[in-house]
């Protein structure tokens, strides 16, 4: 038993549904029914009458639960008493991210850490993939947060995958692509694309998939490179050409009616966000503490 697992308990009864008590926790319902399945087996009695109303608990369960609030209680009180205890030490922690992750995904991540722990302090980096790993493996900053996969790997660094995405193509919501949900690798070779300069996890992962498929970029008519996401999609909101992006990135502007995303027919791009950092390094209460939230159960509180 750990205590996510009795945060879990105490959520589902709590609402009273696996399927809210899910939501709530940014879990699959399959995932919460599995956790309770385990801790059913690890006490070895049903916590929870299930019906097509909900659950409630039984009488097992009810014990279960008021220790389970007890022990969340008093580990609450035990950090709060850790950090009046080290509230001289350095409680700063460096995260660096790919543009793609830091300016759409991380803010709402690092909001939500703060409000649990108010003492830490959060420094973020943005960059492409490339600068980021370098000024992690120059001890620049204390873990980063990129897309998969990532090559040079050794075992000086721990990964784990936090999260999950797609790259899209993205459109000017316009003829031909407005009644349209896929584009061919044909017609994606013929039109204008705008790309991620070189060092961007987005593009090598795009080039990545190309060349599984037997194809390079440079059979493409690529009309312009940019480091900025915002500035391509600008570029495609004005009709000026097409360009690769992740859902995350695009996903207010596609709500908006600004941009239209596509799929690439027959093919799918998958992408992994992983939580990178050095084997040895010495975290501080504040990095520890980000790590097992950001790598615990459920997808992170990405925005």
């Amino acid at each position: 038993m750990n205590l996510s697992q009795f945060e879990l308990l105490c959520e589902v009864a709590r609402v009273k549904s696996f399927s809210k008590a899910a939501k709530l926790l940014h879990l699959s319902q399959p995932a919460v029914s599995a956790q309770i399945n385990s801790i059913e087996d690890f006490y070895g009695t049903q916590l929870f009458e299930r019906s097509s109303s909900g659950v409630t608990l039984t009488e097992a369960g009810k014990i279960v639960y008021s220790y389970a609030k007890e022990i969340l209680k008093l580990h609450e009180a035990l950090e709060k008493e850790v950090d009046a205890l080290l509230r001289t030490e350095n409680q700063k922690l460096v995260i660096g991210a790919s543009s793609n992750v830091g300016n759409y995904a991380l803010p709402c991540t690092i909001w939500t850490f703060k409000e649990k722990y108010p003492s830490a302090e959060i420094q973020q980096v943005v960059n492409n993939t490339d600068t980021i790993l370098n000024m992690l493996k120059n001890d620049q900053i204390d873990i980063a947060i990129l897309e998969e996969p990532m090559s040079n790997f050794t075992d000086d660094f721990v990964t784990r995958t936090v999260s999950n995405d797609e790259l899209l193509v993205i459109a000017p919501p316009r003829e031909p692509w407005i009644n349209r949900t896929t584009i061919t690798l044909h017609e994606l070779k013929k039109a204008p694309l705008i790309m991620r300069e070189k060092g961007s996890g987005i593009r090598r992962i795009f080039e990545e998939a190309l060349a599984s498929w037997g194809l390079k970029l440079d059979e493409f008519n690529v009309k312009a490179e940019m480091s900025s996401i915002n500035a391509i999609k600008s570029t495609v909101e004005a009709g000026l050409g097409l360009s690769i992006s992740s859902r995350i990135a695009c996903r207010t502007a596609i709500r908006a009616g600004l941009i239209h995303p596509l799929t690439i027919e027959g093919k799918s791009i998958k992408i992994n966000y992983q939580l990178v950092f050095k084997t040895k390094k010495p975290f501080n209460i504040t990095g520890k503490r980000f790590i097992r939230f950001l790598a615990g159960p459920g997808d992170p509180l990405f925005c």
